[in-house]
């Protein structure tokens, strides 16, 4: 939602693309990999986050969600890329989330607008992220957060598809291809 300049999570829910971006990572390539929710079927539990999401009386800013990248993708994405991968299951999503975050972290929107700091390591990510629109393994080479996934082809080849679809046709034609949307 950031990098489209959409400011609410229920603003991005009410985007279709960005809406079915969530629903097909959660569905495909998360909730293979996280265990349910006790009493709750994991359908249920999802549609029960999306609705959250979705929600406008939830004033939740993207920039609020985006903060701290460096930690959340670390702590939450990350393990279930390795999970995928060690299970031979679905990753393409992951990769996409994961070369949305570097795009991000370059500062600005599609739109041309400056994407302030929002991350307490930011400084080191933006750079990061300025080396990866030429060589996205650079930003793969941050080994504090990617550690051996650096090394892995079919993490890495998924990773860099996405960045050079995303730095040559934009996030609209990324999700799109993703998403079908």
């Amino acid at each position: 939602g950031e990098l489209l300049s959409v400011p609410t999570i229920s603003g991005c829910m009410a985007d279709r693309q960005i809406s079915a971006l969530l629903d097909r990572v959660l569905r495909d390539e998360i909730a293979p990999h996280v265990p349910p929710v006790p009493g709750m079927p994991t359908e249920a539990y999802i549609a029960l986050i999306q609705r959250r999401f979705a929600n406008p009386s939830i004033q939740d800013t993207t920039r609020r969600v985006a903060f701290d990248g460096s930690s959340r993708h670390t702590g939450f994405l990350l393990p279930v890329v390795r999970q995928a991968l060690a299970s031979g299951q679905p990753l393409d999503g992951l990769a996409l989330v994961e070369a949305l975050w570097a795009r991000m972290c370059t500062g600005q929107r599609e739109d041309g607008t400056e994407i302030a700091a929002n991350d307490p390591l930011w400084d080191d990510l933006s750079h990061a992220a300025d080396a990866a629109r030429k060589d996205p393994q650079a930003w793969l080479e941050q080994r504090q957060y990617y550690g051996d996934l650096a090394d892995s082809p079919a993490f890495g080849e998924r990773f860099r598809h996405w960045m050079h679809r995303l730095g040559t046709d934009g996030v609209r034609a990324a999700l799109k291809d993703y998403t079908g949307v």
